[in-house]
């Protein structure tokens, strides 16, 4: 099952790191990543989404600054592993919520394998598995983790993050979205035993980081072809992980919504397989089993539900029940079957995602969230889902810490 071990993080050596650290790298557009820079010139982003010089490639000018921030003192790596509590409070459309879970080097596993204890849940990408493969082979760390979800039914993990964030913690920082992150470094023993053996009969559900985590895989693959003193023990076979409990209770699952010129066969499709009701009835259709799909095109909304079972079953053959009812696999499967996943402009907010319809002429796709409970069966299911079908909100910061992979 999941082996984890503690780590020697490379941390910033400020206590209050608001101005080093940035979102993901998938959510960082341009005008974000201009902000970050002036926030401070040792901001993350420098190293997560690097910039060409005249002298290097972006990866090799990210490779270099993180080097140079090490014998500069920005960035120094703790002398003892540990694991790395992390704590997030933030405002989830009006509700004040809590995050907590920890850092971990997580073993590595094939991300194909059906038998493994590690289990996506959304399809991959080549363009930007590519991009940070290039960045973790020239820097040989992990900027940003993987977020993995576990099931804690006995409450051990929930009840210890009580207890830390007890203590002071050993790094601060405030967003812009005004979300708070508090870091605490724990080297006690009994606590680092207790969570190896916790996690060692459990499965990981990847919830955010896919692409990461494939690319992970890759580099340690290749490491080991080449190493001709490779040791399973060595850094390059774990990937730095943030590890939370399906039991925390600030876990939030918001919906990626989509933005796109309507097909020809659209209107055709909807009158074939699905019903229709008024935009009103959409929350409530949406704690239903199968979920709903509302569209606004032309100025208008449109609720579609599915007619018969029957048909997610044809169009979905082999998919579990799970998957089947979900209204993204309905988007993808029935709705609009010939789109392919890069054609979407994907937008996380729906009031968002209408104005660029209504500005473009084309039409919104809005989705409900995904449940978490759906999310676990699809993976057990070793099934991976259509691209952007989960936004958990907020997302990890990069920069918090950092595990070298060397």
């Amino acid at each position: 099952m999941a082996e984890i071990k503690p780590f020697r993080a490379i941390r910033y050596s400020k206590e209050n790191i608001t101005n080093f650290i940035c979102p993901p790298y998938d959510v960082i557009s341009r005008q974000e990543k201009e902000r970050l820079q002036k926030l401070s010139q040792f901001n993350i982003v420098n190293i997560e989404l690097p910039d060409q010089t005249n002298k290097n490639n972006k990866y090799r000018n990210a490779s270099e600054l993180l080097r140079l921030w090490q014998d500069e003192g920005v960035l120094v790596r703790d002398a003892a592993p540990a694991f790395y509590f992390y704590e997030q409070v933030f405002d989830d459309h009006g509700i004040k919520m809590t995050r907590r879970g920890f850092f971990a080097a997580l073993k590595l596993e094939n991300p194909h394998s059906e038998k493994g204890s590690i289990k996506p849940h959304e399809k991959t990408l080549s363009k930007p598995k590519a991009d940070r493969l290039s960045l973790l082979k020239v820097t040989k760390a992990n900027i940003s983790p993987i977020f993995g979800l576990f099931d804690d039914e006995h409450r051990v993990v929930v009840d210890i993050c009580k207890r830390i964030v007890r203590r002071n913690p050993s790094a601060v920082a405030k967003d812009k979205d005004g979300v708070f992150h508090k870091l605490w470094t724990v080297d006690d023993e009994d606590i680092i035993k207790t969570l190896e053996k916790c996690l060692s009969n459990k499965k990981i559900f990847i919830a955010d980081g896919h692409h990461r985590y494939e690319t992970a895989w890759s580099y340690s693959q290749e490491r080991k072809e080449k190493d001709k003193h490779y040791s399973q023990h060595s850094e390059y076979n774990y990937v730095m992980s943030y590890l939370c409990p399906i039991e925390d209770l600030g876990i939030s699952i918001w919906p990626t919504h989509r933005v796109i010129e309507a097909p020809d066969d659209l209107e055709t499709n909807i009158e074939k397989y699905f019903d229709l009701h008024l935009a009103k009835d959409f929350q409530k259709l949406s704690k239903k089993e199968i979920q709903p799909i509302m569209i606004f095109k032309n100025g208008k909304y449109r609720v579609l539900t599915i007619k018969k079972e029957d048909f997610l079953k044809k169009a979905m053959p082999g998919k579990s029940k799970a998957y089947r009812n979900l209204a993204v696999s309905a988007l993808h499967h029935v709705l609009m079957p010939d789109i392919g996943a890069s054609e979407f402009i994907y937008v996380k907010d729906d009031k968002e995602a209408v104005l660029l319809a209504k500005k473009t002429g084309k039409m919104a796709i809005i989705v409900p969230s995904t449940p978490i409970q759906s999310l676990k069966a699809v993976s057990l299911s070793n099934e991976t889902m259509p691209q952007k079908s989960t936004y958990f909100y907020p997302k990890l910061a990069s920069g918090i810490v950092i595990a070298s992979v060397k």
